[in-house]
């Protein structure tokens, strides 16, 4: 019996040691990141920036915060960047919509970063119609030089767009 409890306790110490271990590397994920509050607001500009040349259909503002690799993923639906410019064009620039972030929460490790927010968007239709929906979402941001760009999208809706009167 003494011998059975004295392996018991010791793996269980073995364990406990692992998961110390564990716990200890990955709260050292985020160290590799030099400045972690600039960088968070850079990656939050960066964001910010992108929804900004949306809104107006900006070619070129969109496309320069994307690495050549981005990919959207949306309602199934993967695109491109090139792709994404392509399918705004078609709404086309008088569209009115808004994206309002909460709930970030930003990882680092290297020369990557993930976030993951909530996305409640607001479309104002011609007719005066406000339609709504709301996102969780993840964005994977590579560094390039002293900028964050977006490499992957992911949007998954949590409440899906309804409009007034439906």
């Amino acid at each position: 019996m003494r011998r059975i409890l004295f392996q018991l306790t010791t793996l269980l110490f073995i364990f406990h040691l692992a998961a110390c271990h564990r716990t200890n590397s990955l709260e050292s994920l985020d160290q590799n990141t030099p400045d972690l509050a600039a960088d968070s607001l850079a990656i939050h500009a960066t964001l910010e920036n992108w929804y900004n040349a949306m809104y107006k259909v900006d070619s070129t503002g969109i496309l320069e915060l994307l690495t050549p690799q981005f990919l959207l993923l949306e309602d199934t639906l993967p695109l491109s960047g090139t792709e994404l410019v392509a399918r705004l064009k078609k709404g086309g620039a008088d569209v009115n919509w808004t994206a309002e972030f909460s709930e970030f929460r930003t990882r680092f490790r290297g020369e990557v970063a993930w976030t993951t927010l909530k996305n409640h968007e607001t479309l104002f239709q011609d007719n005066g119609k406000k339609c709504e929906a709301d996102f969780l979402e993840t964005i994977v941001f590579v560094r390039h030089g002293e900028r964050w760009l977006i490499d992957r999208y992911h949007a998954t809706p949590i409440h899906r767009w309804t409009c007034e009167d439906e």
